[in-house]
């Protein structure tokens, strides 16, 4: 029997694999590799933050630690973020360098560029994981996380 409390932890762990299949394409100057899983990572994230927004936050209680506006408002600037890396990592997977100095630079400057995305998903995580997970009806959690 699964634990409610873990299926948010578990559907985050899902998608994380993707995000960390983009590092370490980018930590190997893959950049169309990294372009391929970032973009596999945000398709899967989009879908679900589709989930959370429909099907999870209207069900917020009142009580709640937080209320759903803030976790929409997060969302909002995840995907914004997730948005502005793409353009960046999609130029230099488009015109990627040739010499290794080229190639380290390009990588340090887009590892820079997905630190702000990877604190915010970091702290919003932790947020649903703790809170949501305990505040949502486990029926209703089950209902949507426990396909998998």
């Amino acid at each position: 029997m699964h634990n409610p409390a873990n299926y948010f932890e578990q559907e985050h762990a899902r998608i994380g694999v993707l995000l960390h299949a983009h590092l370490l394409d980018l930590i190997g100057a893959d950049f169309a590799g990294a372009l391929q899983h970032f973009q596999r990572w945000q398709q899967a994230l989009k879908h679900h933050i589709d989930i959370e927004n429909t099907q999870l936050l209207p069900h917020i209680p009142a009580r709640a630690r937080w209320p759903a506006r803030m976790y929409l408002l997060e969302h909002e600037r995840i995907m914004l973020l997730a948005d502005e890396y793409l353009l960046k990592l999609r130029h230099i997977a488009q015109h990627p360098p040739i010499d290794t100095t080229g190639q380290r630079q390009a990588i340090l400057d887009l590892l820079d560029a997905i630190h702000a995305l990877r604190h915010l998903l970091e702290h919003h995580h932790q947020r649903e994981e703790i809170a949501l997970a305990n505040e949502l009806p486990p029926e209703l959690q089950q209902a949507v996380w426990g396909s998998g």
